[in-house]
């Protein structure tokens, strides 16, 4: 987990936010603030973005539901604040993929449990995704070293495994990995193909 998250508060009730903002701090939590929307996406394109970010879902300039939109994309982690507990903007922010949605009004120390909880939440999807990102790779370098040892067996007329090791003693001598090996043999076989095709 995340130690000292910063959580951004994005409300344009300026007591809303001011309250939030002195009550979060009390329970340990770095507080960045904004008042309306935009303000909000300049601060999550920050250097210093949150770790997680509450946001209102009614505010004049964009709504929270459109900044969600925006922040997701940024892999930002969001939940919301709503005065309304109508069912079609609950189903809205479910839909825009929030941690959590809250109703007001509710003191900082009733919003702590949610918040801890949409920070574990968030901590496990990037886990997830992050496994995603790396077997997706694994299996992409799996699949080129595949091709390369076929290549290799056709060209020289040789066995699996007989083409497998030329492919790794090529990668030892190269200093390289086994797949960035075989992507340097993939790629090459494909440009002069593209050429054969022009010529």
């Amino acid at each position: 987990m995340i130690n000292d998250p910063v959580i951004l508060v994005v409300d344009d009730d300026a007591l809303v936010l001011e309250a939030l903002g002195i009550g979060l701090r009390a329970a340990g939590y770095r507080v960045s603030m904004a008042i309306s929307g935009k303000e909000a996406i300049e601060s999550c394109r920050s250097k210093n973005k949150p770790d997680l970010a509450i946001l209102d879902i009614n505010m004049p300039d964009m709504s929270g539901i459109e900044v969600a939109n925006q922040i997701k994309e940024m892999n930002i982690p969001f939940l919301f604040l709503s005065a309304s507990n109508d069912k079609d903007i609950v189903k809205q922010a479910v839909a825009a993929g929030a941690l959590g949605y809250m109703v007001k009004p509710f003191g900082a120390q009733q919003i702590v449990p949610a918040i801890e909880a949409a920070l574990e939440r968030a901590h496990d999807i990037q886990k997830l995704k992050d496994g995603e990102n790396h077997l997706n790779k694994a299996l992409a370098s799996g699949r080129e070293t595949s091709v390369a040892v076929g290549l290799i067996m056709e060209r020289f007329r040789l066995g699996e495994e007989e083409a497998f090791e030329i492919l790794r003693t090529s990668a030892r001598n190269q200093r390289c990995s086994i797949g960035e090996m075989a992507n340097e043999i993939v790629s090459s076989i494909m440009s002069i193909n593209r050429l054969v095709k022009r010529a």
